[in-house]
């Protein structure tokens, strides 16, 4: 795996942000600040950027140990919270009496279009970003097979997550507050429509992974190789 240099990464992802931050307070100038939720939603995407950040950053100085586990539990609770924010493309079904007039489909439809998938992009990229430092970590302690396995694993989670989140209303932190209804809803989830919109989900990041995977691996030059092994 190559070896990324992530205070550079950090940088373009907070660019990439503030860039996104910007064009909403345009539109919402424009238009109004029904979009305003989305601002919220980004920083929830931030935050498994954070967790990977800190693991990937103990890792490389080798003083990780036992915070692995915590880390990566936290990770695994908010990475759905990355590709989460594409749900919110509905929101443009929801409000489309204001896009259609007469007939005609008004200027302010493409500036609300234009900046859900501006957030989308962010929140995506900032999202697999983190995926690939975790992936980084494991690798380092294993192999490139069971970094892998764990890819899999977390898209299959982020999957189930935009499940939760969306249909059920469920909060990466309901998981601490409310065990009970959080057991509830899993038990609820348990059918053939849900299990299909979750593997879909989760084909769909991994795609999308393995291409930003492959553009970092395959088709960049002048690659730093991660030394792989285990390490304890």
């Amino acid at each position: 795996m190559r070896e990324l240099n992530y205070p550079k990464v950090f940088i373009l992802l907070a660019l990439l942000s503030g860039a996104t931050l910007g064009v909403y307070r345009m539109v919402s100038l424009q238009t109004d600040s029904f979009f305003a939720f989305l601002l919220w939603n980004l920083f929830l995407a931030w935050v498994p950027f954070l967790f990977s950040m800190s693991a990937y950053e103990l890792d490389k100085r080798r003083i990780l140990g036992l915070l692995l586990l915590p880390l990566g539990v936290a990770w695994l609770l908010f990475f759905p919270n990355a590709p989460y924010i594409m749900t919110d493309l509905v929101h443009l079904t929801v409000r489309k009496g204001k896009y259609i007039v007469d007939g005609e489909i008004v200027s302010r439809y493409w500036y609300d279009l234009v900046t859900l998938l501006l957030f989308t992009w962010s929140a995506w990229l900032t999202g697999f970003f983190s995926l690939y430092q975790f992936q980084t970590v494991i690798y380092r302690r294993t192999s490139l097979l069971l970094s892998w396995v764990f890819v899999l694993a977390a898209c299959l989670l982020g999957g189930y997550g935009v499940l939760l989140g969306r249909v059920y209303r469920l909060n990466s932190w309901d998981v601490l507050t409310d065990r009970q209804q959080l057991i509830q809803l899993v038990l609820d989830s348990l059918n053939r429509q849900s299990v299909f919109f979750s593997l879909f989900v989760a084909f769909v990041l991994l795609v999308i992974y393995a291409t930003l995977y492959c553009l970092l691996n395959v088709l960049g030059k002048g690659e730093q190789r991660v030394t792989g092994g285990r390490r304890f």
